[in-house]
């Protein structure tokens, strides 16, 4: 699909209205009314062509016929098309990425004056590292990115490990009580996270942005019928969970809108609500994820394993990159909370995976790396050393 093919059928723009920086009245009341807002507190900006020429640079180096010639992404986690081809870039911030501007920004007075206007003064000493990452397109074919919620709406509402395979889900997880009672849970959540306002998370785009989509008002609303048949996962379906098909997979949702952002705007929004990510073909995108959180104090759980997304930032080398002493009190913070998995699927994306089981040592190049390099494909899969 070429970029002069698609469009969306709607947009959101900035508003004038939401031109005074910082947490005001009236983009909060954006957000609490629609889910997202539109800010422009970095339009004009310098860091904004600084961190766009690291962001092309990197999304470069990261494309298939590179391999790991210009930059090892296992030492990060790209998120690739079957053709493997990149679409969502995490480990930004670790030095075998070698573009410290990211880490620079995130340590900026520029956005901890924006940090602390949005979350009551939060600071430096009181932060945990939050991820970052970069979104860009694939240059040859679309990528279908699904409709969901960054929330879970079913069952326990207990988030998953994106390396496991098979969730441990039944058909009474997905059951219209269970799911109701989940989704008053998560207005509950909303309401509290609007007003506390202990982390803050955007989209700042370095060049101009369309490929954002959304559903406004959904996060604060009981899915429709039609929605539930978007959102419902194919397994689930098969196993026998009552739903109204009617979504032909294609057709756009009822009032879906393409957040449309120039270079230097950011979007600020409710995970909660129904959303997706069009990856449109030769069109760029370089937009990055980046934000703080308040820590919540010393753990009280032993360390969990860490989802396979965010295991490269346990690497020591990360926390010694950081630009600044608070920061790595923040990936201390951070890292407590964390361990690193035993099998490889808990540290790699499959493109760094398949590499490895190929006879690369590559990534934390360990005993686990060693092992399954030279056991190539008898390794099998969520095996570990015992």
């Amino acid at each position: 699909m070429s970029p002069a093919t698609y469009r969306a059928p709607a947009f959101a723009d900035f508003k004038p209205e939401h031109a005074v920086p910082g947490c005001t009245p009236e983009r909060l009341a954006q957000l609490r009314e629609h889910s997202f807002v539109i800010i422009d507190d970095f339009v004009g900006s310098p860091w904004i062509p600084l961190l766009r020429e690291a962001g092309r640079r990197v999304t470069a180096a990261c494309q298939p016929e590179e391999g790991y010639r210009l930059l090892d992404t296992s030492k990060g986690y790209v998120h690739r098309t079957g053709d493997d081809e990149p679409w969502a870039i995490r480990g930004l911030i670790h030095p075998a990425f070698g573009e410290p501007g990211f880490a620079q920004f995130q340590g900026s007075e520029e956005l901890l004056r924006f940090v602390a206007s949005w979350c009551h003064g939060l600071g430096p000493e009181d932060v945990t590292l939050s991820g970052m990452l970069l979104w860009c397109n694939p240059r040859q074919k679309e990528h279908p990115l699904g409709w969901h919620r960054d929330v879970t709406w079913w069952g326990t509402g207990k988030p998953y490990l994106a390396q496991r395979e098979v969730q441990e889900e039944s058909l009474e997880d997905y059951s219209e009580e269970v799911e109701r009672k989940r989704w008053e849970e998560i207005r509950a959540d909303n309401a509290k996270s609007l007003e506390e306002r202990k982390g803050v998370s955007m989209f700042l785009a370095l060049v101009d942005d369309e490929c954002h989509e959304l559903i406004p008002g959904s996060h604060e609303r009981w899915r429709t019928p039609y929605e539930h048949d978007v959102l419902l996962p194919k397994a689930m379906k098969e196993k026998g969970v009552p739903h109204t098909p009617g979504w032909n997979g294609t057709d756009p949702l009822p009032d879906q809108v393409a957040v449309r952002l120039r270079a230097g705007e950011a979007l600020i929004r409710n995970g909660a609500n129904i959303h997706t990510g069009h990856t449109v073909p030769q069109r760029e995108r370089n937009t990055l994820v980046v934000g703080w959180s308040r820590w919540s104090g010393p753990p009280k759980e032993e360390p969990a394993v860490a989802d396979a997304r965010h295991a490269w930032q346990l690497d020591p080398a990360v926390r010694e990159a950081l630009p600044n002493e608070w920061m790595r009190t923040a990936w201390d913070r951070w890292a407590q909370t964390q361990k690193l998995g035993d099998t490889l699927e808990d540290r790699y994306a499959p493109y760094d995976l398949n590499r490895i089981k190929a006879g690369e040592v590559v990534g934390w190049r360990g005993e686990l790396e060693r092992r399954a390099a030279a056991a190539g494909a008898a390794w099998q899969p969520h095996q570990t050393l015992s």
